[in-house]
């Protein structure tokens, strides 16, 4: 009997299962929207429902049973507690999944951009939301951020777009030092008088014909023309990161002569228009470690490339699928 491997990533924003057999050979890639319960309606039972029924359309149109599955690894959005874990591990425990690994889906992006193989290493995530992830050569794992003001994130398209909202907002109504994102907000918004501002900024984001999240495109646009305040919240993005990327390296003590690799995964990370985000994060951690040997990546491929190598790991116990996982996942 065939055996198959699924390799899991939801979000905030959208969400991707991958059927691979136990050979490494992609037999499908897909999409769905947001699954992370923090962000549907219906929390947990929402959740139930719809990942479900995207587990079950995948499986049925390949033929495949819930027994042939040798092996899946989920990286969910939203699994930040034990609490968290423990409900999502039953309700997948109840949709027929046995064998499988549940983290948070920052840990994915370790798998996917440590191209040794190894798995191991620190992914900082920037997106619709803002984590940090390591796993050290023991297996230990550690999670910091993830949860909005209780773990100080300042990263994410939302926490990027609230920074563009009330900088606007203080220059025109507290005085507030003049910016860029001032004029790009009103034209994208479509707003013609400043007396409108409150007003048509609810209505929209109440309609969602317009996203705060959105706004984050604007802070890169206003720091590449020099804007003071543009680039003093991508500054303090880069001091928050930092800060919490060199508290988990003193925490899971990687060792000294082997490489350190710290991905940076996300649409912020990933596809900010301007340099200085990450140059100034490597440049941080860099100085303050000169002794460690680290190499900085930008993942280039879906983050449910590392559920699936990770996967395969688990299943053959050796670190074999890596390039063959990735060519495909590139490709797709």
């Amino acid at each position: 009997m065939s055996e198959y491997i699924i390799g899991v990533d939801i979000g905030a924003s959208k969400s991707h299962l991958a059927l691979f057999d136990t050979e490494g050979n992609l037999l499908e890639l897909g999409h769905w929207g947001p699954l992370n319960h923090e962000v549907l309606p219906g929390a947990f039972n929402q959740f139930e429902q719809e990942f479900g029924q995207f587990f079950s359309n995948i499986i049925s149109k390949h033929g495949i049973a819930k027994n042939q599955i040798a092996y899946s690894v989920l990286g969910v959005g939203g699994v930040d507690t034990k609490k968290q874990h423990s409900i999502i591990s039953e309700i997948l425990k109840k949709l027929g999944m046995e064998k499988f690994t549940l983290v948070n889906d920052a840990f994915l992006g370790i798998p996917a951009g440590n191209n040794s193989g190894s798995g191991t290493g620190i992914c900082a995530i920037n997106g619709s939301g803002c984590t940090l992830a390591g796993i050290n050569n023991e297996g230990r794992m550690l999670q910091i951020g993830g949860v909005g003001d209780l773990s100080a994130d300042m990263g994410g398209g939302g926490y990027m777009g609230n920074r563009v909202l009330s900088a606007v907002y203080s220059e025109l109504f507290r005085k507030g030092e003049a910016t860029l994102m001032t004029e790009l907000l009103l034209k994208k918004a479509g707003i013609k008088s400043k007396y409108d501002f409150v007003e048509i900024i609810q209505e929209k984001t109440a309609d969602n014909s317009f996203s705060i999240r959105a706004c984050n495109q604007m802070v890169f646009e206003a720091a590449s023309q020099g804007d003071k305040l543009a680039i003093g919240i991508i500054l303090d993005m880069s001091a928050n990161y930092s800060g919490g990327i060199q508290c988990m390296m003193e925490e899971l003590q990687f060792p000294k002569q082997e490489d350190l690799y710290i991905i940076f995964a996300g649409s912020v990370f990933v596809k900010g228009e301007h340099p200085l985000l990450l140059e100034s994060l490597e440049l941080t951690i860099s100085k303050s470690n000169p002794d460690q040997k680290i190499k900085f990546i930008k993942l280039d491929m879906p983050n449910v490339a590392g559920a699936i190598v990770w996967a395969l790991n688990q299943v053959h116990g050796k670190n074999s699928f890596y390039d063959k996982v990735c060519t495909q996942l590139r490709n797709v």
